[in-house]
């Protein structure tokens, strides 16, 4: 069982990264990778709407797209893990808005139903200064939809805020995260969910 992580930071190694890889240690059993934006080169969307997806989710830009798309489309399963800037961090967007559009053209070119990531469990976890609030809950919202318009499948929890874990940075200092016990504890519980949907299809 292959469980891809992804930090949306642009800090290499940043919060939300080690808090990612805290929870995935504590699975030694399952096959984890975690892919870091702040490594990738994403360009923005250029809207080349006569090029997009002629063939179905292929991406004329000539970046690292592809390899996180494969990596994501070979997991079992997904987890994000991003930290709150204004809103999210731009390669993240980026990313978004690339995935966006060809979900779109693809539909529009080769029909419904061929998404590649659809059906897969994917976890939320959100970083920021408060852990709580406004600001988890818009990012929330943003992944959400991000999720949710590839067809994925939302991980959710009995535990507020319900579609994912809401983590306090701690400050500046990166190492801060990892004294966050509780929400270690709820996204270890949510990793459990999507591992447990995973062995029930």
């Amino acid at each position: 069982m292959k469980i891809l992580g992804i930090s949306g930071s642009n800090r290499k190694n940043g919060s939300s990264y080690l808090f990612l890889k805290e929870v995935f240690n504590a699975f030694p059993s399952l096959e984890t990778r975690i892919i870091q934006m702040a490594e990738l080169s994403i360009k923005p969307c250029e809207l080349c709407f006569e090029r997009c997806a002629r063939k179905p989710f292929k991406c004329v830009i000539e970046d690292d797209f592809p390899k996180i798309l494969e990596e994501m489309v070979s997991a079992d399963g997904i987890v994000i893990a991003c930290p709150f800037y204004f809103y999210i961090p731009s390669r993240f967007q980026a990313l978004l808005e690339r995935f966006s559009c060809l979900d779109y053209f693809t539909e529009e070119r080769h029909g419904r139903g061929i998404s590649p990531l659809a059906g897969k469990p994917c976890g939320l976890i959100t970083v920021s200064a408060s852990g709580s609030g406004s600001n988890a809950l818009q990012i929330f919202h943003h992944l959400q939809e991000f999720v949710l318009m590839l067809r994925m499948r939302l991980v959710t929890m009995d535990f507020w805020p319900f579609i994912g874990v809401s983590v306090k940075s701690g400050g500046v200092k990166k190492e801060a995260v990892l004294g966050e016990r509780n929400a270690l504890e709820q996204a270890k519980e949510m990793l459990h969910l999507l591992i447990k949907s995973l062995k029930g299809r």
